[in-house]
């Protein structure tokens, strides 16, 4: 794709508040796309990969949840293909495509949870993104394992109620797909909109991405002054949900194909995939609440109509948001551990703002919102205790039995095995999921009696500017031993915790 000669919309000023926005959120580098009307301009600021390979426009990045679009894109060439696919359309219930992979907590959900349920989230089922990846044994986990957990998962909403973000149930459609076109969907994806737009640099896998002949980007962790580099994130387990690496070249041809309806897709498969479903929660400085499509978030922004998704992956983020009104797209993949997606936001509506000749002090201030989430997380982490357990007696209660008793493995059939451990040095509890597609290493503070503050590290995840805190509590039975350990992974659970039995060989 040939460029236009001169800067357009990132001129001098904008390079400017780019290096300023990398260095203010410790980003190695960025690169930036718009597509303004009938021109696109594209640029690299700052390192690939260090010491001192640049970030450029064709460089390679994981592109994390924008790939979801591209999953409801082949899904909807499924729904209007009724020739070869009658029993796929978007009110048909998921379990009689999947009957033996899919099924949920109840037979309600199970039996009425459909494709347009299941892409626009509101599934009934929350993120339990620490589910994901691991086995009973160890063992990596497959997608089709990873579906079939999902019956022992709790629903946190009934159907159709609540938007919950769920990347699982983009597995559940990459699922759906594959089973019943007999193809992978990352050929689909290639086959059926990447090759017809020219999108030569969009990869489905990390070793075609690899192979290519554009640089793939490295990722970094910012901590205690320096940049550390994150190991490449396999894509397998994430089929559907966050399997693409691609660069703002190819994804400015994607955003130019949708604002001109120009897309190998069916019109009206285009117009569903838009059409809004699910009703997110309000957020400055949208107008209203935003919805959630098909793959894509849309609102509106000083008056037009956007459609937007981010993305999230160990260690790089993105933001590709369009607005087909006005011909205007930005897009920007960048590559650090959390803080990627705060410099996107900064510098994306910098450019739309300027494209709608929003007066300077009008503009909204998204540095100051991420500080703010940011300091609100980090404050969170340093008061974990008090905030989890606010009723907590003084002096504490001890534990029952010495800690080192409470070390074992314990197991959940949706979360898979814990094996915690009793460090002698320390006296202090600790566990590795290292093996679980998002891995975490967990720490353990007593707060009183059967209660602890589990404190979970993740590197290269979005969790990297600070802890993520549960709340644990153990049970013991009437024998004196320790049976189970319930963990409060996942928020929307309220009080509810994941409980995991004690499984040791010789308990």
């Amino acid at each position: 794709m040939a460029l236009p000669t001169g800067d357009g919309p990132l001129n001098k000023e904008i390079e400017k508040l780019v290096i300023e926005t990398l260095d203010f959120w410790h980003v190695p580098g960025i690169s930036v796309a718009v597509v303004d009307g009938n021109n696109t301009y594209a640029k690299g600021y700052g390192v690939a990969s260090f010491p001192s390979a640049p970030m450029t426009p064709s460089t390679l990045l994981y592109v994390g949840s924008t790939t979801k679009a591209f999953t409801a894109a082949v899904m909807s060439l499924l729904v209007e293909d009724n020739e070869n696919y009658p029993q796929v359309q978007w009110d048909t219930p998921i379990h009689q495509l999947i009957p033996e992979d899919f099924v949920l907590e109840n037979e309600y959900a199970t039996s009425h949870i459909t494709i347009e349920d299941a892409l626009s989230h509101r599934s009934g089922l929350p993120r339990h993104d620490q589910a994901y990846g691991d086995t009973a044994s160890g063992q990596k986990a497959t997608v089709k394992y990873m579906i079939q957990s999902m019956r022992h998962l709790p629903l946190t909403a009934e159907p159709r109620t609540k938007y919950q973000y769920c990347n699982m149930m983009y597995l559940v459609a990459a699922q759906v797909i594959e089973t019943v076109t007999g193809c992978k969907l990352g050929d689909l994806m290639r086959d059926r909109i990447w090759k017809p737009l020219g999108m030569a640099s969009t990869f489905s896998s990390l070793g075609d991405a690899k192979s290519a002949v554009e640089d793939l980007a490295k990722g970094y962790l910012y901590s205690d002054g320096k940049y550390q580099e994150v190991e490449w994130m396999e894509l397998d387990q994430c089929v559907g949900a966050g399997n693409v690496i691609s660069n703002v070249l190819d994804y400015a041809k994607w955003a130019r194909a949708i604002m001109d309806k120009d897309t190998p897709l069916p019109a009206g498969g285009l117009e569903e995939l838009l059409r809004p479903r699910s009703i997110m929660p309000f957020e400055e400085p949208y107008t209203g609440p935003r919805m959630y499509s098909l793959g894509w978030r849309t609102g509106v922004y000083r008056g037009h109509r956007f459609y937007e998704h981010t993305g999230g992956m160990n260690a790089f983020g993105a933001e590709l948001i369009l607005f087909p009104d006005i011909k205007f797209s930005v897009i920007a993949l960048a590559n650090t551990a959390g803080t990627s997606n705060f410099a996107e936001q900064t510098i994306a509506f910098r450019l739309i703002d300027q494209k709608l000749g929003v007066p300077e002090k009008e503009r909204h201030d998204w540095n100051k919102q991420n500080q703010a989430i940011v300091s609100r997380g980090q404050q969170n982490a340093l008061h974990a205790k008090s905030i989890l357990f606010p009723t907590l007696p003084s002096p504490a209660l001890p534990p029952t039995l010495p800690l080192a008793f409470y070390a074992g493995t314990y197991y959940h059939p949706g979360y898979q095995s814990l094996t915690i451990y009793f460090n002698i040095s320390t006296t202090t509890l600790h566990a590795d999921r290292s093996s679980s597609t998002w891995p975490e290493y967990l720490s353990f503070e007593h707060a009183s009696g059967e209660y602890f503050v589990v404190t979970s590290n993740v590197i290269g995840d979005l969790n990297a500017l600070f802890p993520q805190n549960y709340p644990a509590e153990f049970r013991i039975g009437a024998d004196g031993k320790v049976k189970q350990v319930g963990i409060r992974w996942e928020q929307e659970m309220g009080e509810e915790k994941i409980w995991l039995d004690r499984v040791d060989p010789d308990l």
